[in-house]
């Protein structure tokens, strides 16, 4: 196949829309889109100009807590200030954590880029790594 893939969105459902909205968007810092749906359960974010999360009320379990899930399912940003979003995430609250789930600390990979992991009010894992100013990592 010669599909030509690029990555265009990803798509989280969510317990309570509001919450996870104000976390992408206040917290996190995405900007919310046109949701071109026209669903009120369902709210957009754009991150680098051209892909997206779309946040979907789950139908059922909206009362149940969020299930853990594992380290190894996560949603990756990078950025080129690493510090100081890690700065900015712990003045909100969000505790991260590295690999070795110590709190507060980030890793390093194999190829020395930094990076630590938090939970967003659903258990979804998302990891922040260092990125050049161009956004290659590594």
């Amino acid at each position: 196949m010669n599909a030509q893939f690029r990555f265009d969105h990803i798509s989280l459902g969510v317990r309570d829309l509001a919450v996870s909205s104000r976390f992408y968007g206040d917290i996190l810092g995405l900007t919310e889109i046109e949701n071109k749906t026209g669903r009120p359960t369902i709210r957009w974010f754009a991150f680098d100009g051209y892909r997206a999360l779309h946040l979907i009320t789950l139908l059922t379990g909206n009362d149940e807590p969020a299930p853990d899930r594992p380290l190894a399912a996560h949603l990756a940003l990078s950025t080129p200030d690493f510090d100081r979003t890690l700065q900015e995430l712990a003045a909100q609250g969000v505790v991260y954590v590295n690999l070795a789930r110590e709190e507060m600390r980030f890793s390093h990979r194999a190829d020395g880029v930094r990076q630590c992991y938090f939970r967003d009010p659903d258990n979804y894992w998302i990891e922040v790594c260092e990125a050049n100013p161009d956004g290659t990592v590594g």
